[in-house]
């Protein structure tokens, strides 16, 4: 079976919603300050066009799309808007550090990758968070075309997008937010703040991990099953495609199914949704290989850390940390990036308490 019959045996049945969608679905209802739905018209919705060109600088930083005010003047619904426009590229193809809501006048919110480099997991809680203050988001690098000499270590990356930080903010204060990998980045800004005259304010972790000496790396098929579990479960579409093992999961039908997933499969095949899902695979390698070699030093940073229930790792966090750790375990199905998804209402409601700013 070629990669065309592939992609239109995924597309049978109903056509869900995908990722592009609810990244649209969050900018507009982030914009509008209301729930908007893919049919709904932006401007019966509300929107002006104040509001529509925010709307259209957020798609094209968080999508990587080029659209104008004519773009959206003649598709006023998402559904619409997605089908006519849906290029997928999914991340800003010029930076790292993007602005993902303008707020209000509160310290800013920066956003840290978790592995699959991908931003958009924050989206509801952008949301949630965006309206009181500037939200922002590094995505890795990775993510862009023809990215070169990007760190391979936890510790690189977090000097990398220091300099971004420190370019954006000089030496204004902001807060770190970070999930899954996120979290140990977000720990090395933090160390690394007072040398260089960054001014990171506190940090949240949702769900971070840290890897014990005794842990084995795990093979590049288990590594695969994980990438497009991941994928899935960000989406929201693990009950629509097929289930892989180490023993059975391919490099190429991963690729196709993530790219549907994403972009959704009314797309059918297209090579550039499969040459993005393959950048998004690139970035989780060397996100996954950097976490699994990292060490950390003790660090003198505060963090509010939201674990999943089956997170076991709190003790090395303790060990870590030498600031002041608070630590709470969700009572929630749901782990990883997935939890600043269904639990976001929650999450950030600790996230205002524990900032200390309404």
């Amino acid at each position: 079976m070629n990669a065309a019959e592939t992609a239109v045996t995924v597309s049978a049945g109903p056509s869900r919603p995908s990722l592009v969608h609810h990244m649209l679905q969050d900018i507009w209802s982030t914009t509008l300050k209301r729930e908007v739905g893919a049919d709904d018209n932006f401007f019966e919705a509300g929107g002006d066009s104040l509001s529509a060109l925010v709307v259209v600088e957020q798609i094209n930083q968080r999508l990587g799309w080029r659209i104008n005010m004519g773009d959206l003047l003649r598709f006023q619904t998402i559904a619409g808007l997605a089908a006519e426009k849906a290029q997928p590229q999914a991340a800003n193809s010029e930076r790292a550090l993007i602005r993902m809501s303008d707020g209000g006048d509160g310290t800013p919110l920066v956003f840290v990758h978790a592995g699959h480099g991908m931003v958009d997991g924050y989206g509801r809680l952008v949301r949630e968070l965006g309206t009181g203050r500037p939200c922002y988001g590094l995505q890795s690098p990775l993510l862009t075309e023809g990215a070169e000499n990007v760190p391979d270590s936890i510790q690189g990356l977090a000097e990398h997008y220091a300099d971004l930080l420190q370019d954006e903010f000089g030496d204004d204060e902001f807060h770190l937010l970070g999930s899954c990998a996120g979290g140990a980045i977000c720990v090395e800004l933090g160390r690394i703040a007072a040398d260089r005259g960054l001014g990171v304010g506190r940090t949240v972790v949702v769900d971070g991990y840290l890897e014990p000496d005794s842990t084995a790396p795990m093979s590049e098929a288990e590594l695969l099953v994980d990438f497009y579990d991941g994928l899935l479960r960000m989406s929201g579409t693990t009950d629509q495609y097929p289930a892989m093992t180490s023993e059975d999961v391919d490099l190429e039908r991963v690729l196709r199914y993530s790219a549907a997933a994403m972009f959704g499969t009314d797309l059918g095949y297209d090579e550039r949704a499969e040459a993005f899902c393959r950048r998004l695979y690139a970035s989780f390698l060397a996100t996954a290989h950097a976490l699994s070699s990292y060490r950390p030093e003790p660090a003198d940073v505060d963090l509010l850390m939201l674990f999943a229930k089956d997170n076991d790792t709190l003790g090395q966090w303790r060990s870590v940390i030498t600031g002041e750790l608070t630590a709470e375990v969700l009572r929630s199905d749901f782990y990883g990036q997935r939890l600043c998804i269904e639990e976001a209402a929650y999450v950030a409601a600790r996230t205002v308490d524990y900032l200390g700013e309404e």
